[in-house]
């Protein structure tokens, strides 16, 4: 059954596995990796055995979309789906499958790590499972198998039902679905095929970052889910004066912005400055040299990965802008929380946030969202006053935050959702540091302890906060604390 949709410009039809796979498939140089673990790969296999043995007459795979491109058919979404069909056809030894694992080309190392793992995964599975009958196992898949395909003659529509798609799966981190919306963006900005691919690459390498790319044991950290979940998302809202919950996807048109068209006249006279923006970036990064004159974030080194012009709560521009501000924030999440064995950058604050942040318990769900708020607040003050502004601050903030941990008996979501939305907007708006003298008064308001931790206590003693008990069974006579 095939349906076509606005003027043929999109054509969905219910496709076996063997029609789907025998197309000249190709993976585009923007898709993320090829990542499914085992669990995933155990589902579908378990699911299409299950379906088998009940003698289904049809199993719906799923969707993908194609994008039709010369003449290739270019895999928007269903690139994990076709990849983990395609190694259980190569163990049953189809046809099909043998020639288009000739011709799918993957563009990361990550995939290849997973095609080698899971290949050996669906091999022992078919070993155990069907070891006598992979003919008909096979027949099954071929004739019984289904994809729902969605072919689209438009790369903008592609991109618009991959959005709509993913939207409401769960399959997908939502800041991922960012990435191909602001590639297309670059298409219409006229951006070269070699940005686009340096864009994806370093987005990539953003999501599983190593300090040692030597070291095989350390796990890697997804830098981009905590700077979208934590540091960029809500820093935004709670700088506008909002309450803040989740990032998730119906929040990514925060980072949505105004794509500046090559040779086309703005829309509107507000667009005038962003405009202004990205031509004015665009100068400067030509030049390639540090601007005379221009204050540095960082004291003692310049990164060229570092946008000087960029700001937390800057307007977004789509395509290249978005991913040069990304890049530039990823960095410094890098050399304020991750590179720590740099001793000539921030080295207070470091052994400071070592000690006070990452104490015995710590680990707990609420001091977690703490110490994601005591970050957020660190980056917005690196952001508006460099590295003077942290050895400044890093103390009153942590103040400020880390009572909650003494004053509540637990602390959730919400709480940290509403608390801190004029200290976001006080760093925003101050234009120096006179202008945030408030955040010191609010360090320094007095405690009621409800709950005992030491480090933090003696913190407070030291920065010299008065601390009285809540509670009477609360003891703090160890602290020499009497009241």
């Amino acid at each position: 059954m095939s349906v076509a949709l606005q003027e043929n410009t999109i054509q969905a039809e219910i496709k076996k596995v063997n029609e789907v796979l025998k197309q000249n498939l190709q993976i585009p140089y923007y898709q993320r990796p090829y990542r499914w673990q085992e669990k995933n790969v155990l589902q579908l296999l378990e699911d299409i055995y299950s379906s088998w043995k009940q003698l289904k007459s049809a199993y719906r795979i799923g969707s993908v979309i194609l994008y039709e491109k010369d003449e290739e058919l270019q895999i928007i979404d269903g690139q994990q789906r076709i990849t983990t069909l395609l190694l259980i056809l190569l163990q049953l030894d189809a046809t099909q499958a043998i020639h288009l694992s000739k011709t799918l080309k993957y563009n990361h190392s990550d995939s290849e790590k997973s095609i080698k793992r899971n290949n050996a995964f669906i091999r022992d599975w078919l070993a155990e499972n069907v070891p006598n009958e992979r003919t008909d196992f096979l027949h099954y898949i071929n004739t019984f198998c289904e994809f729902v395909e969605i072919r689209v003659s438009s790369l903008s529509e592609a991109f618009q039902m991959f959005d709509s798609q993913n939207s409401r799966g769960k399959s997908l981190e939502a800041y991922n679905l960012l990435k191909a919306y602001h590639i297309r963006a670059m298409e219409d900005e006229a951006a070269t095929e070699s940005e686009k691919i340096n864009s994806d690459r370093e987005w990539e390498n953003a999501t599983r970052y190593v300090v040692d790319p030597l070291d095989t044991k350390t796990k890697p950290q997804d830098i981009l889910k905590k700077l979208f979940n934590e540091q960029l998302y809500r820093t935004r809202l709670w700088s506008r004066m909002q309450v803040v919950y989740r990032f998730n996807k119906t929040s990514i048109d925060e980072f949505k912005g105004h794509t500046i068209k090559a040779k086309e006249e703005m829309e509107f006279p507000f667009h005038n400055s962003n405009l202004l923006h990205s031509v004015a970036q665009n100068y400067f990064n030509s030049l390639q040299v540090q601007v005379k004159g221009m204050k540095s974030r960082f004291n003692q080194k310049h990164l060229s990965n570092v946008n000087d012009f960029v700001s937390i709560n800057q307007p977004i521009i789509n395509g290249k802008s978005f991913f040069g501000y990304i890049e530039s924030y990823v960095e410094i999440y890098k050399q304020l929380f991750i590179h720590t064995e740099e001793q000539y950058f921030l080295k207070e604050f470091k052994v400071f946030f070592d000690k006070h942040c990452n104490y015995p318990k710590s680990y707990r769900a609420g001091d977690q969202y703490i110490k994601e708020l005591y970050k957020s607040l660190v980056i917005l003050v690196f952001d508006r006053f460099g590295e003077d502004g942290v050895n400044r601050y890093y103390k009153e903030f942590y103040a400020i935050v880390y009572r909650l941990r003494l004053e509540k008996q637990q602390i959730k979501y919400a709480a940290i959702a509403k608390y801190p939305m004029d200290i976001f907007s006080i760093i925003e708006q101050s234009k120096n540091y006179f202008e945030m003298r408030k955040l010191s008064e609010i360090a320094r308001k007095e405690i009621k302890c409800v709950k005992v931790e030491d480090v933090i206590i003696e913190f407070f003693i030291e920065f010299g906060v008065n601390i009285s008990k809540e509670k009477s069974n609360i003891d703090l006579s160890k602290f020499n604390i009497t009241n």
